[in-house]
This record gives structure tokens, C-alpha cells and sequence, in this order.
């Protein structure tokens, strides 16, 4: 087993890893006055240190979605282990937006919080 001491040193040296920043964005609905809504996204967290990586694909890069082939366009954020970000969230990095698609939760050792994205 590990101990706080050992724990908190793993999440340090992850952290030396990440070599990006990134802003995490929470949406804000509001009703339209027309029975629609308005969605509006705003930064919660700037410049999150993080890592970005593409992912990819046994399927050369490729999904089916709806019955025919669409290019993959997933990627892993690896963020502090802290960081508060749910599937509800968007990112920005290197200028380009990520719908969040799932966030690990519940591992042992929480050293690194890791998301799957979609570009926007």
C-alpha cells in the first residue's frame, strides 16, 4: 500500500509531465424568451496545466456512426488529480475546443485525472 507521503510524490511527478495549459469552460443556460434556450460558455479554471494526446484507432482513425464511417477525433487530457471537470464541461487548448466525453473517477491512487475529448 501506498502511503500519503508516496502518494502525494506520484501526483508531483505527473504533474512535472504536462507540458500544455488549457481552460476548462462551464456552461451557463438561460431561456431564449421563445422556448428555447441559450447556452453560453464561460471560463471556471485558467491556464490548467495538462497533457493532450490523440487517440487513436484499431480502424485506421475511422468511427461508424449512423451506419457510415466518420473520422475519429478523440484525444486524452491527462490534468492534476484535483482538478474539478465533469462531462457537462468543455475545454480549450492551443486555441482549438474539446467536448468532455468521460472523466476517470473512483481509481486507487489518484495521481492524474484523465478525460476523453471530441473536438467541437
Amino acid at each position: 500500500m501506498l502511503n500519503t507521503k508516496d502518494l502525494e510524490y506520484m501526483r508531483e511527478s505527473v504533474e512535472e509531465l504536462f507540458p500544455d495549459l488549457c481552460d476548462i469552460l462551464t456552461s451557463t443556460k438561460a431561456a431564449d424568451g421563445m422556448g428555447g434556450v441559450n447556452v453560453t460558455w464561460s471560463v471556471s479554471s485558467r491556464n490548467v496545466p495538462c497533457r493532450l494526446d490523440h487517440q487513436k484507432t484499431l480502424s485506421q482513425d475511422e468511427i461508424v456512426a449512423g451506419a457510415s464511417l466518420r473520422p475519429f477525433s478523440g484525444y486524452t487530457l491527462s490534468l492534476p488529480y484535483s482538478e474539478e471537470i465533469t462531462t457537462n464541461d468543455r475545454v480549450t487548448c492551443s486555441g482549438i475546443t474539446y467536448n468532455v466525453v468521460t472523466v476517470n473517477t473512483g481509481q486507487s491512487w489518484a495521481a492524474v485525472r484523465r478525460c476523453t475529448l471530441e473536438r467541437v
